[in-house]
């Protein structure tokens, strides 16, 4: 009789997924402190996923056809990626980038049908992540001030600049994150710093525990200056401004939305000239002539892009495969009498760049249509916190090559498809 209650209620966790629920606990806790770690649990969460539904993988089919459309093209474009493989001169190099973008596909195929667990506890999994983001910055900030103390002659000296290497500061930059690239936990801070509004703004929690969230979501966004992202400013900005403006339209106060309007363009405008003009003088110098600028040419960014959009001319219809973009690159940069970059080898730094040397324009075509269906999924669904993240996400796009790295697959392949049930956990309880 123990035995028969015991096997029932095995079948009952299995059928609420509640061993993918665990799974998907652990890996936005691990997520922000190191990425590397979520392999495994990323592999555990797949045979979880396997064995709650092997009886009924038909019923993945019976989804909706927005999120199925969405699934298939996501397939579609990592299919295409491993076709680049043969004929990728650099097959290892191939194999070692598919290999570790492999969560490009594998978080879509566990939350594209989640278990119940999961739809019912979307809020729980997102305020999750962002305390452990939230975390994850305190101990940056205490492990900067841990470095920055010393005792000299019995005096406790504060001092956060590195001795050996002066023009760094603990407190700054990749000396702060330790673990992460700032460019990545940027990306967290933000989507984190949102969801803790989002919490604010959660009227059934009691005040105290909405007045917390917002403390956390404004430290979050302080951290973006100690990051030393001036993109990330920029996006946090527009990110910023987006939220408020959708969430004023929201509660039907339109007037105060078009006064948001009006600042999100004031302060844009100021942070691109005062803040981003680096950026922005990498654009200027696509589109005038050397001779002209000199002083813009300056910028790396303008060197990558026209040297990327170079190569990609070359091999507009499939790319240079997913082995031989480095490659490719490296050679372009040597022609252009930049050694130091090409010893670096360094990425197109824009992820539509970097998509179109891969796999050409079939290969961006597909990455496009799977943004276009997600933006279609946030609109009709209302799902703002959805859109804000594929904005936020977009826009990083345009400064860094976010797929490149296992940080950027995995944060947005596990939010793009996570988020899109965040509206039906209200339905569920109801």
């Amino acid at each position: 009789m123990n035995a028969l209650w015991g096997k029932n209620k095995f079948s009952c966790y299995l059928e609420e997924g509640s061993l993918s629920f665990i799974c998907a606990i652990i890996s936005v806790i691990i997520l922000p402190i190191h990425v590397y770690f979520i392999a495994p649990f990323m592999i555990l969460w797949v045979i979880c996923w396997i064995l709650e539904n092997y009886q009924r993988f038909n019923k993945i089919f019976k989804i909706r056809r927005s999120y199925l459309l969405l699934f298939i093209l996501v397939l579609a474009f990592y299919f295409w990626q491993a076709i680049g493989v043969f004929y990728s001169d650099d097959t290892q190099m191939a194999f070692l980038n598919l290999f570790g973008r492999l969560s490009f596909i594998l978080f879509p195929i566990v939350l594209i049908y989640p278990g119940i667990q999961i739809k019912k506890r979307i809020g729980f999994l997102t305020s999750l992540f962002a305390l452990s983001t939230f975390f994850y910055m305190i101990f940056c900030f205490g492990y900067a001030l841990y470095k920055s103390l010393n005792i000299v002659e019995g005096t406790l000296v504060f001092d956060a600049i590195p001795q050996d290497y002066i023009w760094l500061n603990y407190f700054y930059g990749s000396d702060l994150t330790l673990t992460q690239h700032p460019s990545y936990i940027s990306m967290y801070v933000l989507l984190s710093s949102v969801i803790s509004l989002e919490a604010f703004f959660n009227y059934s929690q009691r005040f105290w525990v909405r007045l917390g969230w917002l403390v956390i979501g404004i430290i979050l966004l302080l951290s973006l200056y100690f990051l030393s992202s001036r993109a990330a400013i920029l996006i946090g900005i527009i990110m910023l401004s987006l939220y408020f403006g959708l969430k004023l339209n929201e509660i039907g106060k339109k007037k105060l939305t078009w006064l948001m309007v009006i600042f999100l363009v004031i302060a844009v405008s100021y942070v691109t000239f005062k803040l981003a003009d680096q950026s922005q003088n990498s654009i200027k110098s696509l589109f005038f002539s050397q001779q002209a600028n000199n002083k813009l040419t300056r910028d790396p960014r303008s060197v990558i892009w026209k040297s990327a959009l170079d190569v990609s001319g070359k091999n507009l219809l499939v790319g240079v495969g997913i082995g031989d973009v480095r490659n490719e690159l490296a050679r372009e940069y040597y022609k252009r009498g930049e050694v130091n970059m090409a010893k670096e080898r360094l990425n197109a730094h824009n992820q539509f760049l970097e998509i179109l040397l891969e796999s050409g324009i079939i290969g961006l075509g597909i990455f496009l249509l799977i943004i276009t269906i997600m933006f279609y999924i946030a609109f009709v669904d209302k799902n703002i916190i959805y859109g804000v993240f594929l904005v936020t996400i977009i826009l990083f796009f345009l400064f860094e090559s976010i797929l490149y790295r296992l940080a950027g697959v995995t944060f947005f392949s596990l939010f793009s498809f996570l988020l899109i049930h965040n509206n039906e956990e209200n339905k569920l309880k109801e």
